[in-house]
């Protein structure tokens, strides 16, 4: 439900309604009168109460009920907060507040029919005043809950019409009515009549910009940043001390790629609250971006100090530096968090997840190994890591094991059969990697559990490309895009098995394809504009693909290795060289971008510089596919010929 609004089935602990508060004022003023409650209280003093409350009161029973009634709503009993208030009903049918509540109760329980019986009654009961307005506004709930959205348009505007009658009379207005109504319109696609809504509950009720707060959140929602931000701006202009709105809002500018206009935002979140440590996490993570290591540091700094679980908040620094590729940034912070908190297994994983980062294969086997079975599901994480760790330095054998233990506890676990997979294929055993993913995937088409099968389709996929076996490899990708048509991990790896088989057209079809259903598909993206700088073609369409995937993700090593081929292609190899040395500090030794960077010192008049980015490439070449390893070396291995041809110093 959006703007602010519930689903017709609601949680016991919700807010009381009016309905209710009616209910227990009156219940206060009764015991005041008369105590206890119980069937002999005074009726002389139940008739003055009742006269009091403007012929509101419910007898002495009926109260009795409702709140036995609120009591076990709040334990979970739904059945028996239905019956309570049905005797309560029972002893006083006149009573539209207790109608409502049973109304209300009838909702949670999922009996909407019996529901929409008691909120026409209290209806009925109460023509004007709260009461009525609450039984709309259920109604038009009630309403949305069978998808009747003109039936509900209809009750919403029927409470926003009582709400102003009460707001004539001094009292303040339920927002609700407005909120739903805006929901409406802004699910059917008129966001002007959307506005209109709130704009008026503006007016009836200055200050209050939840609406458009909700309005804007939608928007976000649908990757449509520019609609939101005018939503969130009006939201923050009616109330300025709206914490959320001014997150969604730098959020907004974010995408908008505003950073100066988010950290406003983000800054005046902390005007409010100096300790609010998702404005402090999202200032760092900014300060992050824009390569501002100082500020970035204090702003985390500020954020763990401020936190309750000082190993938690380390813990979620170390994963905003991993997430931008700052390696050594993020083994810092994991350390000091080991410093500072002691060694939690937590802190263990994030720093042999940083060690993994910085390719210091060794070091993070042993900080991963300290993670034992007693960190819960951390630990299949861990072993999953670790394994990694392990098979990159050559320990196979060692690699296996460290999957064994998790891999009995739960011998389905899709994380663990690609891990071991993975560990066999480095191995050389991808026969054996082929045969373990096949019985995984057959057992899950067999049950009909289809949890994770998209990952092992895509892992045999590899495997298959590991052995040599592309064809294969393509068969599998096409039959599980033919299932799961719109499943944008296995569209991306069919078009890069169809460029692994010499088909780059067909690939960059179907990645076309995949941008058609996600424009914001940041490697869809970059392999597109990287396979028309392969071609030399389409070089201008190239760089704005390749530019418009380094917003998405700015610290991506492979995409900057893109963009500087790109540059390469277009005969710029000066900036070429420029960010392809970004890209390989991101990225670390990969042959590939060693190769480009290679080329860009050659066209440049650099030869040392590009003999030595050639040889670190051929010392990294059994990375890539073992198809791809041969022709790797040929072409390294010529071009540095070529250059100790041209200079007897390389």
């Amino acid at each position: 439900m959006l703007l602010g609004g519930e689903p017709a089935s609601r949680p016991p602990d919700r807010p009381m309604s009016r309905a209710a508060f009616a209910v227990l004022a009156v219940l206060a003023a009764a015991t005041a009168a008369a105590a206890p409650p119980a069937p002999h209280v005074d009726p002389d003093a139940i008739r003055e109460t009742r006269r009091a409350a403007g012929d509101r009161f419910a007898s002495a029973r009926a109260i009795a009920h409702y709140v036995e009634a609120r009591r076990v709503a709040r334990s979970g009993d739904l059945a028996r907060a239905v019956e309570h208030l049905r005797l309560a009903v029972t002893y006083d049918e006149e009573s539209p507040e207790l109608r409502v509540s049973l109304a209300e109760a009838l909702a949670d329980a999922g009996r909407l029919d019996a529901a929409e019986v008691e909120a026409r009654r209290a209806a009925e009961l109460a023509r004007a005043g709260a009461t009525a307005a609450d039984a709309q506004v259920l109604l038009g709930r009630l309403a949305q809950a069978r998808r009747q959205q003109e039936a509900a348009a209809l009750a919403f505007r029927n409470a926003i019409r009582l709400e102003k009658a009460l707001v004539a009379q001094g009292e303040r207005p339920d927002p609700s009515a407005w909120r739903l109504l805006a929901a409406i319109h802004a699910e059917a696609g008129d966001e002007d009549a959307a506005v209109r809504v709130l704009d008026d509950l503006a007016v009836v009720q200055p200050g209050d910009g939840a609406g458009f707060r909700e309005l804007g959140r939608v928007y976000l929602d649908r990757h449509e940043p520019g609609r939101a931000e005018r939503h969130l701006r009006r939201a923050v202009e009616l109330d300025r001390r709206d914490a959320e709105a001014l997150r969604l809002l730098a959020r907004a500018h974010e995408a908008l790629h505003r950073d100066a206009e988010a950290k406003e935002d983000l800054v005046a979140m902390l005007r409010l609250d100096p300790d609010d440590d998702r404005a402090l996490l999202a200032l760092g993570r900014m300060a992050v971006r824009q390569n501002d290591l100082p500020a970035a540091r204090e702003w985390f700094h500020r954020y763990v100090r401020g936190s309750s679980d000082a190993a938690a908040a380390h813990v979620r620094v170390v994963f905003q530096w991993l997430e931008v590729r700052h390696g050594e940034e993020a083994l810092a912070a994991a350390r000091a968090g080991i410093a500072d908190a002691g060694p939690d297994a937590r802190l263990r994983f994030a720093e042999g997840l940083a060690l993994e980062d910085l390719r210091r294969w060794p070091e993070a086997a042993r900080a991963l190994g300290d993670v034992g079975a007693d960190a819960g599901e951390l630990y299949v994480s861990a072993r999953v890591a670790l394994s990694e760790a392990l098979s990159r330095c050559g320990r196979h054998a060692d690699a296996e094991r460290a999957l064994q233990a998790p891999l009995a506890a739960d011998p389905k676990d899709a994380r663990l059969l690609t891990a071991r997979a993975t560990v066999l294929d480095r191995a050389g055993r991808s026969v054996d990697a082929i045969a373990l993913l096949r019985r995984a995937i057959q057992e899950r088409e067999r049950t009909r559990v289809e949890t994770d099968l998209p990952d092992l389709q895509i892992a045999l996929a590899d495997s298959l490309a590991r052995a040599g076996r592309d064809e294969d490899s393509v068969a599998v990708l096409r039959a599980a895009v033919a299932a799961r048509p719109r499943d944008e991990e296995l569209l991306f790896a069919l078009a890069a098995a169809y460029e692994r088989v010499g088909q780059p057209e067909v690939a960059i079809a179907q990645m076309r394809a995949l941008i058609a259903l996600n424009p914001d598909h940041a490697e869809a993206l970059n392999f597109v504009g990287y396979a028309y700088a392969e071609q030399g073609a389409r070089l201008e369409d190239a760089e704005k693909l390749v530019r418009r995937a380094l917003e998405l993700k700015p610290r991506s090593g492979h995409i900057l290795d893109s963009l500087g081929w790109v540059l390469f292609r277009r005969g710029d190899a000066r900036r070429a060289a420029e960010v392809l040395e970004q890209a390989d500090a991101l990225a670390g030794p990969d042959a590939t971008i060693l190769e480009h960077l290679g080329d860009a010192y050659r066209a440049t008049s650099r030869p040392v510089d590009a003999a030595q980015a050639y040889r670190r490439a051929l010392s990294n070449v059994g990375e890539e596919l073992p198809s791809d390893q041969g022709k790797r070396r040929a072409s390294l291995e010529r071009k540095l010929r070529e250059l100790g041809e041209r200079s007897g110093r390389i």
